[in-house]
């Protein structure tokens, strides 16, 4: 199987690698504007910067450019794409106004997030018409090479866009401001970071592991009159959840908003 990742950003990047690492692709075809000769050629990977003739070797298509290319990248390639396999990663564009452009290819359209670079993305996929069971099994088996899938209806992919393509950046916010809080006690910060990232994949682990609800395990560790009831008197005095809450709903609203604009 050969595979062409159109705009190797750092998400772009992130596909190519992980799909590399499939034995079942023999080349990758990546391109971007700026090709350094340290980027054109490696082991499956070749670099190019015709996206026209990366998507004509290749039998799946990765579309990850800025929902703002669009507009010029897929008129480019609309005479090439027929019978292909193409998967799209731009955020708010729907699979309707993909189809309008590449009537003759199968689509599905998929949001991964940064994670993807060290092979730990959640990627949501949605299908679009005429996409085969077979398709859907190489789609699973190419997003499996940097992460884990799941499908959901494309109704939800603005707000799965807010929610886990957004959501590394509001992690590292609360991250560094543990970090921040820990600094102000005392603690040193590498050791701190160290305490805080482990603390928050080994919550998450847990939680899916044990299948526990968040707040079965938040009662677990707050007892009457102690450390941890006092911190979250805090959170709640400074409406942390409500923040959140506003937060992805701010950010499903900008998805939206790109949609309708584009």
């Amino acid at each position: 199987m050969k595979v062409a990742v159109l705009g190797a950003g750092k998400i772009g990047d992130a596909i190519a690698r992980g799909v590399m690492r499939s034995s079942a692709v023999t080349k990758v075809y990546v391109t971007r504007r700026n090709l350094t000769p340290s980027r054109s050629s490696m082991g499956k990977w070749l670099g190019t910067r015709d996206n026209r003739a990366a998507v004509r070797a290749s039998d799946v298509v990765f579309i990850a450019v800025k929902a703002a290319d669009a507009r010029h990248l897929l008129p480019e390639i609309a005479n090439v794409t027929e019978g292909k396999l193409v998967i799209s990663v731009m955020a708010a564009i729907s699979l309707e106004k993909i189809h309008a452009v590449l009537p003759g290819a199968r689509i599905v359209r998929a949001m991964p997030n940064v994670a993807a670079s060290v092979g730990k993305a959640i990627t949501a996929y949605s299908p679009g018409p005429g996409v085969r069971p077979q398709d859907l099994r190489v789609v699973r088996r190419l997003l499996a090479t940097f992460g884990e899938s799941l499908e959901v209806p494309e109704e939800m992919m603005d707000a799965v866009t807010a929610l886990s393509g957004s959501g590394p950046a509001y992690i590292a916010i609360l991250i560094d401001a543990m970090v921040s809080g820990a600094l102000k006690v005392g603690l040193p910060r590498d050791i701190a970071f160290q305490l805080v990232t482990k603390t928050l994949t080994g919550t998450a682990d847990l939680l899916r592991e044990k299948g526990v609800h968040p707040a079965e395990l938040r009662d677990l560790v707050t007892t009457p009159a102690g450390t941890t009831i006092a911190g979250i008197y805090e959170l709640e005095k400074g409406a942390f959840r409500t923040s959140i809450m506003n937060a992805i709903e701010a950010a499903t609203q900008a998805a939206a908003r790109v949609s309708e604009k584009l």
